[in-house]
């Protein structure tokens, strides 16, 4: 019966909307749930674990979702954003070459060049330019519809930042960096352990402690507080302009210094080196920006706590607990910047000591970059809910994928994340309640814990664990079990968003649509394959004589600052195909390449050629590598289908790209490996494989198998905006 009410007040709703007038008082709402399977989703409805998803299965539609061509995360959110597929949007990857140098680009941000400047105590600032951009190429669905005149909530979009213009309320996800500028943030680890030695990545700092076991106070029965000094590290490029303008003067000085020297002029050489060891010192000042601050062990108590004090702020927990959130702040430009922000800490031991933070976050109330549209509903959402995580794809995945945390500890801050998605989600529900219009709510949790957590359901995964790393809490789900509980935890999350629906209804603001999609499915990822390799192996991709596996970017510069093509370990005169990015093989064509050898008129063949060998490739076992690959022009339509990768790889299920791969590395390893990593299950693969999920509430019947960008077109449809030409996406009912 409910389904019937539903489907016909969702036909009525969308036969009013069919005048040329948008619609304001209509109500729709998308919960993107970024990885929802439909086999695993069933199979769990089934197992009685999903009350709410069952409801809406049993009254509603529920079908499989076609995904993206390659279905990545980027290029699926990108095709519902705007519409169309990837060769008119321009996102075909996570990762997109250089061709200038055959390096890695961001796939979802460009920066545009700096024009006019001024210096200021060293420091270069852009008077025009310098702006990070999107590349996407086509408009999306809530600029229109803002346009339009309706009033659109997004809340937390993946591959969309930076943000274009709109008068709609947006917030970024993925690809929204932390306050480092780091995409999927960068954390800290302080450590008293042995094994464990300092170290910089991209995604993290490791810093020794020194803690000193002599007690600030003791209490009667010999407990005490310790104190341990620690810094946290601000962001790495702001003061890249000082040391470079610095590093220019030092050397000029040197090359003055040994002049004098020549010249027998002692007194000014010794001048100069006096000069030239002050910039020095100054230089190493500048080198890293950071914050001093105190943590103090307090065994005091029945269990040891941490109290972590920056400046007048603090946060406290004991061992294997989260801090709430602490601000701290970093003074650059001489004092003439503060840049402020929040982080949380974890007490991951007492002894030996190790504390754990979070990335910074970008300080909603006081931006230094903007994190919404418009740029003060950051500080509305955090004055509705406090502070949050700013930053995209905010569960810790990095940090647990380089043993930075230890299973409980991703699990329990992804809990945090998702918890504090709840918060978000009223919030959101109160905006559509009161102005009415299309709200756009997402999680990634799910996405996140099905890649770093399925080795944990999958005993044919090469990565085990046989120590857990846990916590001792009865009430810690057994790892077999974490897939299910986090579609369990997004079937609560969809019972609170029902509610309030409900209630909307029951208040006469209806009737809402509700539609609930994924932008993939999931399947293991249990062999990984070096596809720079075997395009060496097969003499698609040459060496120079006499070198070295390694990057085949090409990062050296000549005097006068042009690319050293000498310096390649790449002979591109004879190289005519390469990898940078998970699926796809880019020719090295002429007039494209910056090296390039391939014409168009023998691309066709060489494409030919490649498909077939790799559609014939089968692993030690004999299971085919890959079940289907096209190329660009079979899957792409549009202007931007010419800068894509040439061959589109469907990898089978347990197959996928090497993170070697994907940033241009030829490693002179085996071409299949093993994937003895954390990060287990996956998406990148035929397309056919791992479709995603849709639900309609209403239980409106779809008019075509439904594809990502049919469900732009059905909201365009909804509130009777017409969307913009060349659209690819139709209505679904």
């Amino acid at each position: 019966m409910l389904r019937s009410v539903l489907f016909a007040s969702a036909a009525l709703l969308l036969t009013a909307c069919g005048s040329s007038e948008p619609s304001t008082d209509t109500r729709v709402v998308v919960f993107g749930v970024d990885g929802l399977d439909p086999e695993l989703l069933q199979e769990r409805i089934d197992r009685g674990l999903l009350p709410n998803f069952a409801r809406l299965v049993e009254d509603g539609t529920f079908q499989p979702l076609q995904t993206s061509w390659p279905p990545q995360s980027p290029v699926s959110w990108s095709n519902f954003i705007t519409g169309t597929n990837p060769g008119k949007h321009g996102l075909y990857d996570f990762i997109h070459v250089d061709r200038h140098n055959y390096g890695v680009l961001s796939s979802m941000s460009t920066t545009e060049p700096v024009g006019l400047q001024i210096s200021l105590m060293g420091y270069d600032m852009p008077l025009t330019g310098g702006a990070q951009l999107s590349t996407r190429q086509f408009p999306a669905f809530w600029e229109v519809m803002a346009d339009a005149g309706v009033p659109v909530y997004v809340h937390r979009m993946p591959a969309n930042y930076p943000m274009p213009e709109t008068t709609a309320v947006t917030f970024p996800d993925m690809g929204t960096p932390d306050l480092a500028g780091a995409a999927s943030g960068k954390a800290f680890l302080w450590t008293e352990r042995a094994d464990r030695s300092e170290k910089d990545s991209d995604s993290y700092y490791i810093r020794k402690a020194a803690v000193n076991r002599l007690p600030l106070q003791m209490a009667g029965d010999g407990r005490a507080v310790v104190k341990v000094p620690l810094r946290i590290y601000g962001p790495p490029d702001a003061a890249k302009s000082i040391i470079r303008k610095t590093t220019e003067k030092i050397e000029a000085l040197g090359r003055e210094r040994r002049a004098a020297e020549a010249a027998g002029n002692t007194t000014r050489a010794a001048e100069l080196g006096v000069e030239i060891g002050e910039l020095n010192a100054m230089m190493a000042a500048e080198q890293e920006v950071f914050t001093t601050f105190d943590a103090y062990l307090d065994y005091t108590g029945a269990e040891p706590q941490v109290t972590v004090e920056i400046g007048d702020h603090y946060g406290i927990a004991q061992v294997g607990e989260w801090t709430g959130w602490v601000p701290v702040e970093f003074s650059v430009m001489g004092g003439l910047v503060a840049l402020s922000g929040y982080t949380r800490f974890l007490l991951k031991s007492d002894e030996p000591f190790e504390l754990y933070a979070s990335p910074i976050q970008v300080d909603p109330w006081n931006p230094v970059f903007d994190v919404s549209t418009p740029s003060e509903a950051a500080a509305e959402l955090a004055d509705a809910i406090g502070p949050y995580y700013t930053q995209g794809f905010p569960d810790a995945y990095k940090a647990y994928k380089a043993d930075l945390l230890n299973t409980a500890e991703f699990v329990s801050q992804s809990d945090t994340v998702l918890d504090e998605r709840l918060e978000m989600m009223q919030y959101a529900c109160d905006q559509l309640e009161e102005n009415g219009g299309c709200l756009f709510f997402y999680t990634g949790s799910l996405d996140l814990r099905s890649h770093m957590l399925w080795w944990a359901q999958d005993p044919l995964h090469p990565h085990q664990e046989s120590v857990p790393g846990a916590v001792e809490d009865p009430n810690f789900p057994e790892y077999s079990q974490q897939i299910d509980r986090i579609y369990s935890q997004v079937d609560s999350a969809l019972g609170k968003l029902l509610a309030r629906i409900e209630q909307m209804e029951a208040d006469g603001k209806g009737p809402v649509e509700l539609i609930i999609m994924s932008d993939h499915g999931f399947a293991p990822f249990r062999r990984k394959m070096h596809l720079n390799d075997w395009l060496l192996k097969e003499g698609y991709l040459v060496l120079k004589d006499g070198a070295e596996p390694g990057m085949i970017a090409v990062s050296g510069k000549t005097e006068d600052g042009e690319i050293d093509w000498e310096s390649s370990i790449v002979d591109w005169s004879k190289t005519k195909a390469y990898v940078v990015g998970f699926n796809g093989i880019i020719l090295n064509r002429v007039g494209r390449e910056a090296q390039g050898i391939v014409t168009d008129g023998e691309a066709d063949a060489l494409l030919n050629e490649m498909r077939d060998k790799l559609l014939s490739l089968r692993d030690e076992d004999g299971t085919p590598v890959f079940t289907t690959i096209k190329k660009a022009t079979e899957v792409f339509s549009g202007p931007m289908t010419g800068v894509a990768p040439d061959l589109q790889l469907g990898f089978n299920v347990g197959y996928g790209a090497s993170d070697e791969t994907a940033v241009g590395e030829i490693t002179g390893d085996a071409v299949i490996v093993d994937n003895d990593s954390r990060w287990s299950g996956s998406h990148l693969m035929d397309p056919e494989l791992v479709r995603g999920t849709i639900i309609v509430r209403s239980g409106a019947t779809l008019s075509k198998d439904p594809a990502l960008e049919d469900i732009t077109a059905t909201l365009y449809k909804a509130f009777s905006v017409v969307p913009p030409a060349d659209m690819d996406g139709k209505p679904l009912f």
